[in-house]
């Protein structure tokens, strides 16, 4: 039993002696503010304080100070934490370390100086230029690319042309990174990367890439033709982050008219709404125009993408009106119901549209009665003459929560008194 006791005794005190050297070492040449060293200051930045979420944000912004006080004499002890590694036999004892009662050691894991090295140019900004390179080498390393990225981009536009040089490694998380980041840099020079990244395989690192160039507007000429060629990629969602892209460039996008009235006519609805909302941002009219045009056209399903898309228009789709107030009486029943969410979210033209929903009421067919219903609620009272319908197709569509959770909150904003009365029986 003594001896037990004694071999423990002894392989404490060896960890004991391990974690002072340890301690030493890692302190040599540290920098220091107002007596505190440089690493005790990053952990305030890396570790909330447990007193409050106003604490650790003073906690925060005190460290940044210090950081800044100490400038670029703090450079190479940070450059330093970006190579820390821990050897197998130091990661060992100070596991050991952290597991006894006896003692309280705070140590730090390799990964944990390398975040805090991080962090630490971060804040210096600019002033870190010379550790560029040595963050470059983290934009490969799946745990630190996120961040390596954000600190080139926090050191400013000297760190750009890694950024750039990034989007060409053969790593996707660190090409999805650089890119996402450029955007942020707003580095002209950039912008031929960007678009060559495009036409990248990992669909995340094109996305980010499109919306990057949406923060180069002066750019238009060479840009805007790169996104209109990314409106015909196989993968719908791409090409609907290239359409916003677009967006931001206004009429200078204009043209990607025809490619954004392809995909309005697209089946995939949401494709559809993120084209008009595209649309209306670059020419208003012009949309309008083109979209009441597709509503009289002979194929069926343009007629009915472009009515669900109108929606997305709201009250800038009055001029659109007649036109859907049209497809309320044409045979397909899906039409029908599509034009009438339209109409609700445009929510103009009452003396028109009331009526023509109120005719509806009496289709054939349940869902189209239904939905009718529901778009009646966008002109509250001035559709109460439809509350016994309502009241009615609340009976036939008990077994459907959602409709009839449609059809209850559109008889609360017709007839508030007549929601309160079902409500209570």
């Amino acid at each position: 039993m003594k001896r037990s006791w004694r071999i423990a005794g002894a392989a404490l005190g060896a960890a004991v002696v391990i974690a002072l050297v340890l301690a030493i070492l890692s302190g040599t040449g540290e920098p220091e503010y107002e007596g505190r060293k440089l690493t005790q200051w990053l952990e305030d930045m890396r570790r909330p304080s447990s007193a409050s979420p106003s604490a650790s944000l003073l906690a925060r912004t005190n460290a940044m100070i210090a950081i800044q006080h100490m400038g670029t004499n703090a450079i190479p002890y940070l450059v330093g934490m970006l190579h820390a590694k821990d050897s197998r036999l130091k990661t060992k004892w100070m596991d050991l370390l952290s597991r006894q009662r006896w003692f309280d050691f705070h140590f730090h894991f390799d990964f944990e100086r390398r975040g805090d090295g991080l962090r630490g140019l971060g804040v210096l900004g600019p002033a870190a230029r010379a550790a560029i390179p040595d963050v470059a080498k983290l934009l490969d390393d799946r745990n630190f690319a996120q961040q390596a990225a954000y600190t080139l981009h926090q050191i400013g536009p000297e760190a750009a042309p890694v950024l750039s040089q990034a989007l060409k490694s053969t790593n996707t998380w660190t090409r999805s990174q650089a890119a996402g980041f450029l955007g942020a840099s707003g580095d002209k020079a950039s912008v031929p990367s960007l678009i060559a990244a495009l036409k990248d395989s990992d669909f995340i690192t094109k996305s980010k890439a499109a919306r990057a160039l949406s923060r180069f507007p002066e750019q238009a000429d060479v840009i805007v033709p790169a996104l209109i060629g990314c409106l015909d990629d196989p993968d719908d969602t791409f090409r609907m982050n290239a359409a916003r892209a677009l967006a931001a460039f206004g009429e200078k996008a204009k043209p990607a008219f025809p490619n954004l009235m392809k995909m309005v006519t697209n089946t995939n609805y949401q494709e559809g709404t993120t084209a008009v909302t595209v649309l209306m941002k670059i020419d208003s009219d012009a949309a309008l125009t083109a979209l009441i045009k597709n509503l009289e056209s002979e194929d069926l399903e343009v007629r009915r993408t472009t009515a669900w898309a109108l929606m997305i228009t709201k009250a800038r789709g009055k001029p659109a009106v007649p036109a859907l107030v049209k497809c309320l009486k044409d045979s397909d029943g899906k039409l029908k119901q599509n034009a009438a969410v339209a109409l609700r979210e445009i929510a103009e033209e009452p003396d028109m549209v009331v009526p023509a929903l109120m005719a509806n009421l009496n289709d054939p067919d349940l869902k189209v009665r239904s939905i009718t219903a529901i778009a009646l609620s966008g002109f509250g009272e001035k559709a109460k003459a439809a509350v016994p319908t309502i009241l009615k197709l609340l009976e036939e569509n008990k077994n459907d929560e959602l409709t009839a959770g449609g059809l209850y909150n559109a008889l609360a904003k017709i007839d508030p008194e007549a929601a309160e009365k079902l409500a209570g029986k």
